[in-house]
């Protein structure tokens, strides 16, 4: 969390998004919110949650989704509340500019089965993937999300309690209650769901979380970079005094805690201190000496991680766990996505891992085969750990679903263009050359001085009878010829230079100065204007091959004047002496 106080009172009033489906975007599981455009400053996204991906359609209170922030224009942060409620001052998730940062959030359901999504500054485009759903009436209850702890100076929570409370130190803990306090009752509270944010780190540390008056676990729960904000969801088991304790491994921190609801003693919901179930790395332990050092987790890659009976799970009757991911030592950027073993991976991610950083999210996954969950890796190689944070029953309060996209704001971009390839150019020297074995046939340009002469030709004969066409020109300007397939050779002479393969200009002139031009390309169709010297000739071709036949139209002024002249689109080329002058358009 940043200090965005005073940006928040800039915002006088929200826009809110109407989202239409796009024909070029990404998909999502019904076709709905797709490429609806990123959410802007000061924006509201409504989403719809129910009836979609698996979630019922009524009977909902909350439901649980991985929120993704993408191309964001400007460092901010998204708050996800129930539509139709007051906008809390609580955050989500947090992002910096150009990051691709998720993180999972419990969800309550608001007006018309939708959850508000509001993005601060600039703008961001956002995905949102369900994983599951808790009943109305059921075992969990869901906040509107409320600020419980606020390290920082001059910064309120939501009664005043634990503010400006100040950095957490190396190797401190801090103690938070959490009962009694943002909606969550005094008693009879046995876990919360929290998001915890650490910002402001002076180095690269991580925060763990577990109930206050037990053993501090092994298992972090949020790893954050030197100077950076950072977000990740949190089930915590409650412990003495209705608190939970908070330890920071290294430098300061500042750090932030907003609840989102709470599961009851004796309802669906078990926690559990942290446990860890996986460690990829080497000489590093997990809970019961299991899937300890298993090695990085390659490109397309799946790990399967199995929890019954391990780090506190049951090992029956267990029908989802609520589990912290962490991808670490990354050597590309990618994501990790974990689903159900034994069923179809989904298209969805649950973390999106950076070169060389440690980056973790909560997951709500359902058991598959084997009471297994399945982990698999997009791109490159990553060290995974898996900690374990609580379990629900089979057939208990929470469904979980295999994950699937409700919102992906971005537009698929669209196909680069091929590069037109390079022309080769051939340069022709004065002469005469042989067509197809000198001289490839095509366009050519030369820039002649006066005395100018070409000729194609039928044949080598040097009778006038092998003349195709010619030309002379009695000025300095371009000059343009097409030479045929059909064309046994081509001559011309010194005057003219070298003609060389035409390639278009990159913009066509304003004006027309005495030569040939094509039209389209040096110059563009329209009306024109000269003031002519006697003796100015023009014409408007369809072709260059210099024939009479080529010749739409043209004219010879035998006085000197003004002179008018329209050049159509479907002309292929233009063509003036030195006495017309300058043209320019009408």
């Amino acid at each position: 969390m940043r200090r965005w106080a005073a940006v928040v009172a800039m915002v006088a009033s929200v826009l809110v998004m109407t989202p239409s489906a796009s024909s070029a975007a990404f998909p999502t599981i019904d076709g709905l919110f797709s490429g609806v455009g990123s959410i802007g400053p000061g924006a509201v996204l409504d989403l719809t949650v129910v009836g979609r991906g698996g979630v019922p359609a009524v009977g909902v209170d909350a439901v649980v989704i991985n929120v993704t922030a993408t191309g964001s224009t400007s460092e901010s942060f998204l708050t996800v509340y129930p539509t139709g409620t007051g906008r809390p001052t609580a955050s989500n998730l947090n992002f910096r500019v150009g990051q691709t940062n998720p993180n999972m959030v419990i969800a309550k359901v608001g007006a018309g089965g939708r959850t508000s999504i509001f993005n601060l500054v600039g703008s961001v485009e956002v995905i949102v993937d369900v994983l599951g759903w808790f009943p109305t009436g059921g075992s969990f209850t869901s906040l509107s999300p409320a600020r419980v702890f606020e390290s920082r100076p001059g910064l309120p929570t939501v009664d005043g309690q634990f503010a400006g409370v100040g950095p957490l130190g190396p190797g401190q803990t801090t103690t938070v209650v959490v009962a009694g306090r943002g909606g969550v009752p005094a008693s009879g509270v046995d876990a919360v769901a929290l998001n915890v944010t650490a910002t402001g780190p002076t180095t690269d540390t991580y925060l763990t979380l577990w109930p206050t008056g037990s053993d501090r676990p092994t298992a972090s729960n949020l790893n954050v970079v030197a100077g950076s904000t950072r977000p990740n969801m949190v089930i915590a088991k409650v412990g003495l005094g209705g608190s939970v304790s908070v330890f920071n491994f290294s430098g300061s921190t500042d750090f932030i805690v907003d609840v989102l609801g709470w599961f009851p003693t004796g309802g669906s919901f078990t926690s559990v201190t942290p446990a860890r179930v996986l460690e990829s790395r080497s000489g590093l332990p997990t809970v019961d000496g299991q899937f300890s050092g298993t090695g990085e987790l390659g490109a397309g890659g799946v790990q399967q991680v199995p929890l019954l009976g391990r780090g506190g799970i049951p090992a029956t009757g267990v029908g989802a766990v609520a589990v912290n991911v962490t991808a670490t030592g990354a050597s590309v950027e990618s994501y990790l996505t974990v689903w159900p073993t034994g069923a179809n991976r989904p298209t969805a991610s649950n973390l999106n891992s950076a070169t060389g950083q440690t980056v973790p999210n909560m997951a709500i996954v359902p058991l598959g085969a084997g009471g297994q969950i399945s982990l698999f890796n997009f791109a490159g190689s990553t060290d995974v750990i898996v900690d374990v944070l609580g379990w629900f029953p089979a057939g208990g309060g929470f469904s979980g679903l295999t994950p699937a996209r409700l919102l992906d704001t971005r537009a698929v971009p669209p196909p680069t263009p091929t590069p037109a390839p390079t022309p080769v150019v051939v340069t022709l020297r004065p002469g005469t050359l042989v067509v197809g074995s000198n001289v490839p046939p095509g366009r050519y340009v030369a820039n002649a001085r006066r005395g100018c002469y070409w000729e194609r030709l039928r044949g080598f004969s040097g009778s006038l009878s092998d003349v195709l066409a010619n030309d002379f020109q009695g000025f300095n300007g371009r000059a343009i010829v097409d030479i045929l397939p059909t064309d046994a050779g081509f001559e011309f002479d010194a005057d003219c230079g070298n003609f060389q393969t035409y390639v278009p200009p990159a913009a066509p002139s304003a004006a027309i100065a005495p030569g040939a031009h094509v039209v389209g390309a040096h110059i563009t169709p329209g009306t024109y204007v000269t003031n002519a010297s006697s003796g100015c000739y023009w014409e408007r071709v369809r072709s260059f091959d210099g024939t009479t036949s080529a010749i739409i139209a043209n004219d010879f002024v035998g006085s000197a004047g003004q002179v008018i002249v329209a050049i159509a689109p479907s002309d292929v080329g233009f063509f003036a002496d030195d006495d017309c002058g300058t043209w320019t358009r009408l």
